[in-house]
């Protein structure tokens, strides 16, 4: 049995996440965030906590062998390393953003900086997680929307960044390929984004 917390637990990527989660007879999970105890969901762990707070994440990381993390704040992910450090909790796969490396290829390029900005895409938890000494797996996600698709592609670190969009249900479907051992993307900054939106100017949904 592999024990999976959820920080972030009410994010709507965890919506689709954590029943797929449940549908997998090797995994336990525990859903964690500000309002957890409400959630909506049986044989499940549920903890109500702040992430930013050390010795709430201590509590909840008791006897927890994989993280995944809903969102990316830089801050929080170095208080998340250090109680992972304090429990012994090496995996953790976090929801993160693309342009942290000014990877993302024309004609999309130029689209998504005009609307992201120029300081969204830094100082981002991939710098916490690539210096630490976790089994970590960042996702670089392009622009999210709600369809009935699970195909992906994943894309390493050092690659130009291609698509403009990506379902969350395919997001769902990597973290459960991650954590069920179809994939092992450890130590791994993964792009992500949907087969065919490769050199779109912006996601189809805009």
């Amino acid at each position: 049995m592999t024990n999976v917390l959820i920080i972030g637990s009410g994010g709507q990527i965890p919506a689709i996440l954590i029943p797929r989660l449940q549908a997998e007879p090797s995994l336990k999970l525990t859903l964690f965030g500000s309002d957890a105890a409400n959630l909506p969901y049986d044989n499940v762990t549920k903890v109500s906590g702040d992430a930013s707070r050390i010795d709430d994440l201590i509590e909840v990381m008791q006897n927890q062998d994989a993280i995944y993390m809903n969102f990316d704040n830089l801050a929080i992910t170095k208080i998340v390393i250090e109680a992972m450090h304090e429990t012994g909790v090496k995996r953790i796969i976090q929801a993160g953003v693309l342009s942290v490396y000014g990877e993302v290829a024309e004609p999309f390029a130029t689209w998504n900086s005009k609307m992201m900005g120029s300081s969204v895409a830094q100082h981002r938890g991939n710098e916490a997680l690539e210096a630490s000494d976790l089994d970590y797996t960042y996702m670089r996600m392009t622009w999210l929307y709600d369809a009935n698709r699970t195909d992906y592609v994943a894309s390493p670190k050092g690659e130009p960044f291609l698509g403009a969009q990506i379902s969350r249900y395919a997001i769902a479907q990597f973290v459960v390929d991650n954590l069920t051992g179809k994939r092992n993307d450890v130590r791994a900054s993964i792009g992500l984004w949907e087969p065919g939106s490769e050199n779109k100017a912006k996601p189809d949904f805009y």
